[in-house]
């Protein structure tokens, strides 16, 4: 199984349970384990979104691993297991020597034993990106297996959270295992603040909650594409109607051509369907939540940044990536951000109105040019900071520092001089001043995904500062769907599009489709 990275001088590692396999591999683990590991994505129920992240430092410390999402779980870590253990095997405990678990002491002879040994005493909490079955189906199934001493933590949004506790534990899908609402005790919620806690954590680590020895994390909330029915139950939705939404208040640095504000406009009147007269809800296009973590070693604060399911802002009802990119720049600067995971559910062939809340690799390219962007700032921005105070003072605003504004967590208004200076207004006068805005100023180009149009691309680079800026940065390929066809295989498609958008835009990143039983070190 490969391996990524250097062990030794590496202080993170990640662990792919099962986001994609290509069909060559399939093939080879039918012929050996009668398994079909597959993309990461489905449709193939084995094959669903599932990793392990823990810190070197913590040496497979007990309750030192975390598993992000679990469409797969005890099922993968047994075949993994079973593929790596010495033949025949050492009398008990025993050291592995090779595959993601090297180095790991295992007190038992059988592959099952030794995964639920690891599920029940090494894996102290699950980050979910969002409650949709192929990122939790393994961890729920898996909650009948023996109990480790202590509750498992589940960690999510509080709109996850509230939908294991009124979905899934609620003792009709499944036994209310839960702490909460009389339940069995064996899980416990964990409710993350999104953007992090300001009370929390000092210096890098500030935001970042502790969720196991050695790991820290911080979540933001991502779109997954829009629900087809109209209604206004989710807190992230977009509507024209009196009420305002952050999102589309969120500082814009590209634009997408002269009728930008014409598409803006057209995506906000088709978002409400009902009037705005006051007391009447309106009937309203919503969209899926999901959630991205940064995970963070404590003791070298190398961090990794995972993605659950995630649409373009480009095509979204309620864009957020743009939070991420400028929560992730200065740590490409840095150094300190190794990775991106990120998924890539369809090659370019797909259709836009048939992307369901996914990325193929131009949406892929497209993200990743605005995280370019955001370093380009991020590094003017500290090139400032390092010159002195009176040169500093001297420049004034010009450049990326009117533009590198605060941002509330929740995905609220970002701070600007000119909004500023509306504080002293009323609510009224407030809100009526940003729609104006959002009106008169030209906003990247908005497709509503019940008219997207497959012709949208990357619009060309602007700027040769675009260029070579996310030199280092590893992007790792999850969630691939297998189209259930013959070849061509849609993971090496999906590759080869991917290097062909890098040549022609040359962010300078390196690509890798991430594979069943492959551990990436950072």
């Amino acid at each position: 199984m490969p391996t990524d990275g250097n062990a030794k001088e590496a202080a993170l590692q990640v662990i792919v349970l099962c986001p994609f396999t290509c069909s060559r591999i399939i093939q080879l683990f039918t012929a050996r384990t009668n398994s079909d590991q597959g993309s990461g994505g489905g449709p193939i129920e084995s094959n669903t979104t599932s990793f392990l992240v823990r810190s070197v430092s913590q040496d497979w410390r007990k309750g030192s691993v975390i598993g992000v999402d679990a469409g797969v779980h005890l099922s993968v870590i047994v075949r993994i297991l079973r593929e790596t253990l010495p033949s025949p095997l050492p009398s008990s405990p025993y050291t592995v020597t090779k595959g993601p678990f090297a180095g790991l002491s295992l007190p038992y002879k059988t592959p099952e034993a030794n995964a639920g040994y690891i599920t029940s005493s090494l894996v102290e909490a699950y980050l979910i990106t969002h409650p949709h079955l192929d990122h939790i189906a393994g961890f729920v199934v898996n909650t009948a297996g023996p109990p480790g001493a202590r509750p498992k933590k589940l960690a999510g949004l509080p709109s996850t959270i509230n939908a294991f506790k009124t979905h899934i534990f609620n003792n009709v899908i499944w036994p209310n295992l839960s702490d909460e609402s009389n339940g069995a005790g064996l899980v416990t919620y964990l409710r993350l603040v999104e953007g992090g806690s300001p009370a929390l954590g000092d210096g890098e680590g500030k935001g970042y909650s502790e969720i196991c020895d050695g790991l820290l994390v911080k979540i933001w909330g991502v779109s997954h594409g829009h629900c087809m029915e109209k209604h206004s139950h989710r807190g992230s939705v977009s509507s024209a109607s009196g009420h305002e939404t952050a999102t589309f208040a969120t500082p814009r640095r590209e634009t997408r051509g002269s009728h930008a504000t014409q598409r803006r406009q057209s995506l906000l009147s088709h978002s409400s369907f009902g009037g705005g007269s006051p007391g009447v809800e309106s009937e309203q296009y919503c969209v899926y939540d999901s959630s991205a973590y940064f995970i963070q070693d404590e003791a070298r604060r190398r961090e990794v940044l995972i993605f659950g399911d995630v649409e373009p802002d480009s095509i979204s009802l309620s864009p957020r990536n743009l939070h991420i990119w400028q929560e992730a720049a200065p740590r490409i600067v840095s150094g300190s951000l190794a990775a991106i995971f990120i998924e890539c559910s369809y090659d370019d062939s797909r259709s836009n109105d048939r992307l369901f809340g996914h990325l193929k690799p131009v949406f892929v390219m497209e993200e990743l040019r605005v995280l370019a962007a955001e370093v380009a700032a991020a590094r003017r921005t500290q090139h400032i900071q390092q010159e002195p105070s009176k040169k500093r003072k001297r420049m004034g605003h010009e450049g990326p520092v009117s533009r590198l504004v605060p941002r509330h967590a929740s995905g609220g208004e970002s701070t600007s001089p000119k909004s500023s200076s509306e504080l002293g207004g009323s609510s009224e006068q407030r809100s009526s001043s940003r729609r104006r805005r959002l009106e008169h100023t030209e906003q990247p180009e908005l497709v509503h995904p019940l008219a997207a149009q497959d012709g949208i691309m990357c619009p060309p680079c602007s700027a040769p500062e675009s260029k070579r800026l996310l030199v280092g940065l590893k992007v790792i390929i999850i969630h691939v769907k297998e189209k259930m066809i013959d070849e061509p295989d849609v993971g090496e498609t999906i590759l080869e599009e991917l290097l062909a958008h890098e040549k022609e835009m040359q962010l300078g990143c390196e690509f890798h489709i991430a594979k069943s039983g492959q551990s990436f070190y950072f």
